[in-house]
C-alpha cells in the first residue's frame, strides 16, 4: 500500500495545529486568521491622527471645560464673597 503524498499546504496546517493554538478539524484551522482588536487610541494618538487627516479637532476636551468652568465659578464666588 503506498503512502499519500502531503502537499505543501497539509504539512503548513499539521505543523500548525501541532503548536495547540489552533483547532485542526480537517478542512481547516479554526483561529488561523484570528486577529485582535487593535487598542483603544490615547487623546495625543488622535490628534496626531485628525491632524494628519485633516479633520482637526478642539484641543480642549468636554471634560477638561467642565473642569475649567467649574474653577472659574468657585473662584469668582470666592473673589466676590
Amino acid at each position: 500500500m503506498t503512502k499519500k503524498l502531503l502537499t505543501r499546504e497539509q504539512k503548513v496546517f499539521k505543523e500548525l495545529a501541532a503548536t495547540g493554538k489552533y483547532i485542526n478539524t480537517g478542512k481547516v484551522l479554526i483561529g488561523l486568521t484570528y486577529q485582535r482588536k487593535p487598542p483603544l487610541m490615547t487623546d495625543g494618538e488622535e490628534l496626531i491622527q485628525s491632524l494628519l487627516l485633516g479633520s482637526y479637532r478642539c484641543l480642549i476636551s468636554g471634560q477638561t471645560m467642565v473642569y475649567l468652568i467649574l474653577a472659574l465659578v468657585i473662584g469668582a464666588s470666592l473673589f466676590v464673597a
